[in-house]
């Protein structure tokens, strides 16, 4: 976990979180105050893979640490839902993490959200692919045969392309979003 948590002191070294909001995060951001700001309600799911067993998709609350919150995305998505500030989750305790923009940009709107985690191989295949994706991003001189190479372990590390497994990660990637709609409509059906 201590390697996943992020750094911000060496911009050459793996899961440095940058010296300023990335264009991925001002878009995301910029979406939210457009789309979001104002609305009553907000239920999120942010969809990973890498950790955890082959195919179980964890919901890990993904949120700032606010008890209403994290009480509000266990109503919706059940006592299995995990959290980085008790312990519970394989997820490591990170900062930055995007649920948080929803609650920086739209504060008046109630959350609820989680990180549907899903995983695919052991944790040490998964942290060698990070690692050699990084060593590849830093030394554009190696070959570009072993680059594709190292390009399709990286997709294998977070990518099963078993049937078995996409198919479990759809039921609960759909039971998911299907329990996000029903909170949202029923939270609409009493306002």
């Amino acid at each position: 976990a201590a390697v996943s948590i992020g750094q911000y002191a060496f911009h050459d070294g793996m899961f440095y979180g940058g010296s300023r909001p990335t264009w991925s995060n001002r878009t995301l951001r910029s979406v939210l105050r457009e789309h979001v700001a104002g609305r009553r309600r907000l239920a999120w799911i942010d969809f990973h893979t890498g950790l955890g067993p082959r195919g179980h998709g964890e919901k890990i609350y993904a949120g700032l640490e606010n008890a209403g919150d994290i009480a509000r995305t266990k109503a919706v998505w059940g006592r299995e839902v995990t959290s980085i500030f008790d312990g519970s989750s394989s997820s490591a305790r990170i900062g930055g993490n995007i649920g948080g923009a929803a609650r920086d940009e739209c504060p008046d709107t109630e959350f609820c959200g989680i990180a549907l985690e899903y995983g695919t191989h052991d944790i040490e295949q998964v942290l060698e692919a990070l690692r050699v994706e990084h060593w590849f991003a830093n030394h554009p001189e190696a070959s570009r045969a072993h680059y594709k190479e190292m390009k399709r372990k990286f997709r294998d590390a977070f990518y099963v392309d078993d049937d078995d497994w996409k198919e479990t990660v759809y039921t609960q990637a759909l039971a998911a979003c299907l329990q996000a709609v029903e909170h949202l409509s029923r939270a609409t059906a009493h306002a």
